[in-house]
């Protein structure tokens, strides 16, 4: 098979496809603000027409006006194996285009700062990029006459942006046979490359952390703010905060971080921590520290992935200057390993301390998928066929996906993140998700196009 770098990834017709098909997408405006006035609809029917010219009817359904769930099968040689699910999600966050240097709806191609060209566009990397990917990679496998392994079904969501309460949360709930009897499921965020100590390393999600939202609320004596007041609801609320976010949580060796590390490690040389790899050593905290800092762009990821965290995200009394009030809040944003959830709530709580009430917005369990499964491996097989001195590692997500809800209905699927881009060195892939000026190189939708469309086929 054909190995690929910066220098020869190959020019075909799918992955021009893959690049058109990532513009079209961009312009349709599908920036979600929560406020429900999202239409991913007209994107939808797009993704339906180009799915239609190869052959293969989909089927849209709407949770909401305008909020479109695109369901695509294709059938496989062998029905006695798992579905493979591919699924993405059709909005976007929002882009002010005054913060833009180009209209965040163009999906441009020029070329950035450092010479790369790139497309241009809200949802270039999150997540317009994997739709358009998937969408070439399925045509070109029907224009070559080529089944997939297995059953491959593909889903389009809306609404991920803004929590999947009308996306992946009102399918679980609704239409639960979408997401049912699914073996294996891929999606964004991992996949994609960086460098470490002069080396490539693809960086493949293979489980999420919890997401654990929470209001933590005091009551005090209202007064004038001329007047001592000792029983300050603002004051007490604040004290809480700071010790929430004063607290450190211990790494967590599960096998993900002992893989990640152990990866880390000897692609940096294997120095102080070469004892680490018998199954009863521990990394010494110094050493952990060094790694994760030696992670690439990818570092505040990686760091993220390997403890339970906290992060105070508000605090509000609703109040004028010259009132003290009676009641203060603040929102706590945690996220939890899998299986940790609960552990998280009550350290919270005994954070928060006495008089404080600690009510939950949203709790969501994470999800695991061992490094040595078969779905990890099947991704690794791929990325090495492509590009053979590259390294593959697993690290765990901080985000969300609507992954989750998959496997809310397929507990047993194995899950990962699988959006292959080879970016080249200095092109920071996570500074993208959110940001402005969101761009995606016009190789790395080349190459992931070519590690999409051998996954689907070979897997």
């Amino acid at each position: 098979m054909t190995a690929i770098n910066e220098s020869n990834v190959i020019a075909t017709a799918a992955g021009d496809e893959a690049i058109g098909f990532l513009q079209d997408l961009i312009r349709f405006d599908t920036r979600n603000n929560g406020d429900g006035t999202c239409n991913e609809r007209p994107a939808a029917d797009w993704a339906a027409e180009r799915l239609r010219e190869a052959g293969i009817e989909s089927t849209i359904i709407e949770s909401a006006p305008g909020r479109a769930i695109l369901v695509a099968e294709i059938p496989g040689e062998d029905q006695t194996l798992p579905t493979l699910l591919v699924h993405g999600h059709l909005d976007t966050v929002p882009a002010n285009p005054d913060d833009w240097s180009v209209d965040p709806l163009s999906g441009l191609i020029a070329p950035d700062e450092a010479g790369v060209e790139c497309v241009w566009g809200r949802g270039a990397v999150d997540m317009k990029d994997m739709v358009a990917m998937s969408l070439a990679a399925i045509r070109a496998l029907v224009r070559r006459g080529v089944r997939p392994r297995r059953n491959v079904r593909f889903v389009l969501l809306p609404d991920e942006e803004a929590g999947g309460h009308i996306g992946s949360d009102w399918v679980a709930e609704h239409r639960p046979e979408i997401f049912a009897n699914i073996g294996y499921v891929i999606s964004e965020t991992g996949g994609f490359s960086d460098y470490v100590n002069g080396r490539r390393v693809y960086y493949v999600q293979v489980g999420e952390k919890g997401t654990q939202w929470f209001r933590l609320e005091a009551q005090g004596t209202q007064s004038h703010g001329s007047q001592i007041n000792h029983d300050n609801a603002v004051v007490r609320v604040a004290e809480a905060a700071v010790r929430v976010a004063e607290y450190e949580w211990p790494v967590e060796l599960s096998p993900v971080t002992r893989a990640l590390l152990d990866g880390l490690s000897e692609v940096n040389g294997r120095t102080a921590d070469a004892n680490a790899n018998a199954a009863d050593a521990s990394y010494a905290p110094a050493d952990i520290q060094r790694l994760a800092q030696s992670a690439g762009a990818t570092t505040p990821w990686v760091a993220s992935s390997l403890r339970n965290t906290f992060n105070v995200s508000s605090i509000d009394a609703g109040s004028t200057v010259n009132i003290v009030p009676a009641k203060a809040t603040a929102l706590v944003d945690g996220r939890a390993l899998p299986g940790q959830e609960d552990l998280l709530v009550d350290t919270l709580k005994r954070l928060a301390g006495p008089g404080i009430t600690v009510t939950p917005i949203h709790r969501s369990s994470g999800y695991l998928t061992e490094p040595d499964a078969e779905l990890f491996t099947g991704i690794t097989a791929v990325l090495h066929d492509l590009d053979p001195d590259a390294v593959v590692l697993p690290f765990l997500s901080s985000g969300g996906t609507d992954s989750k809800e998959v496997k809310q209905v397929s507990p047993e699927a194995q899950a990962c993140g699988f959006m292959p881009l080879q970016v080249p060195e200095g092109f920071s892939y996570i500074a993208q998700f959110h940001g402005i000026d969101e761009r995606v190189p016009v190789q790395a939708l080349r190459f992931g196009e070519q590690a999409l469309e051998r996954f689907i086929a070979e897997f």
